[in-house]
């Protein structure tokens, strides 16, 4: 008895998935993301409280869904930016595919992807930024929603400043899509090669294991990164940053 073959699923189908499961994913990590949004920009600051204290002065100051602000706009951006992501990773993955090392190909193609997805959800990435950094105890809270901090961004401090920090973000963006993904074909490999089975029948707690150690190792390399962009983005004003 033979087994009939699964269809083959469509790239719609893969976006949909894709859009969904970041969806999900952002808004059950969004309260770390608003505190380490908060810690990256009030470290040294009077307002300044320990990592594990911030989540209790949150609750204590705002409520417990304050834990969320900012949350709406990541959300929102999830979906363009895994779409653009994916689609963009398997066109780079089509023009390096005959590159001599996959594993150079996949890193290229990530850190291509990247930055594709990153030049087209960037302004919602700052709004994100600032939404998170109000806090109710200070003057700085007015966004009422998305539309608004776009709105009110542009007006006070023009277009160009829904893409300040674009460029440290892209030096570090650049790096960690590669290592993403380069990490995550090499890990796959190395699990496929010591189970000896084919990438389809390699188990789906594997591929998490692999996914969230590239992801690991990627963003601790590109960290240093990630704060030079938040204090760029938060900024009000004249270039407090040169460069």
């Amino acid at each position: 008895m033979t087994k009939s073959k699964k269809p083959k699923k469509s790239m719609k189908e893969y976006l949909v998935a894709g859009g969904l499961a970041g969806m999900v994913a952002r808004t059950c990590v969004a309260p770390i993301e608003r505190i380490k949004i908060l810690y990256q920009i009030q470290k040294n600051s009077p307002e300044s409280v320990s990592y594990f204290a911030m989540a209790p002065r949150l609750v204590r100051e705002e409520g417990f869904l304050s834990l969320w602000k900012g949350n709406t706009a990541a959300v929102i951006r999830v979906i363009p930016y895994t779409a653009i992501q994916f689609a963009a990773y398997e066109k780079f993955k089509g023009i390096f595919s005959d590159m001599s090392s996959p594993a150079m190909a996949s890193v290229l193609s990530g850190s291509f992807a990247g930055l594709t997805g990153v030049a087209c959800t960037y302004p919602l990435d700052t709004v994100r930024a600032r939404m998170a950094l109000q806090l109710a105890s200070g003057s700085a809270t007015y966004y009422s929603g998305v539309g608004d901090a776009l709105i009110t961004i542009t007006k006070e401090e023009g277009v160009t400043a829904l893409y300040r920090g674009i460029f440290a973000t892209m030096m570090g963006v650049a790096p960690y899509a590669g290592l993403k993904f380069g990490t995550y074909e090499v890990m796959k490999q190395s699990m496929r090669d010591f189970l000896g089975v084919d990438e389809k029948d390699l188990p789906a707690y594997l591929r998490v294991v692999a996914g969230s150690s590239a992801g690991l190792f990627a963003l601790t390399f590109i960290y240093p990164f990630d704060v030079i962009r938040r204090r760029f983005q938060t900024h009000k004003g004249g270039a407090k940053y040169p460069s």
